[in-house]
């Protein structure tokens, strides 16, 4: 009986070990420079096959920004676009937070005058219809 291993809750812990693949099972150096030398397409792939590689990936610190590229390049379109956000992304975030038209000589004509007559009676509620034109 002690010579068969620890057992917890059923599962006997010396098996744990076994059952790792071949990557997870080597040192964490060794398994970075393996998945460092896919392409970014691989490694988003090799992220989706096991939690254990993704986790592996996401450790280091390269592998993680190379995927976070490459994740962002098929949210923005291209690699191009990529680098202009990460250029400019102070910049993006102030632009995103305005929320006003920018200063301007702006003239308003009414385009309709609407009167919608009330059912329940009392006064008629007028509508004016705006056009803003901004130069």
């Amino acid at each position: 009986m002690h010579n068969k291993g620890v057992f917890v809750f059923g599962s006997n812990i010396t098996h744990a070990a076994s059952q790792l693949d071949n990557v997870s099972s080597l040192p964490l150096e060794l398994s970075w420079r393996i998945f460092s030398y896919l392409d970014s397409i691989a490694l988003r792939n090799a992220s989706f096959a096991y939690k254990r590689w993704k986790r592996i990936i996401l450790a280091h610190k390269k592998l993680r920004e190379k995927l976070n590229t490459f994740e962002l390049s098929i949210v923005l379109g291209s690699e191009s676009l990529v680098r202009f956000y990460k250029k400019n992304k102070k910049a993006l975030r102030k632009e995103k937070d305005k929320n006003y038209l920018l200063k301007g000589e702006c003239t308003t004509q009414t385009m309709k005058s609407t009167v919608i007559k009330s059912k329940r009676g009392g006064s008629d509620i007028t509508v004016h219809t705006k056009r803003f034109r901004l130069f």
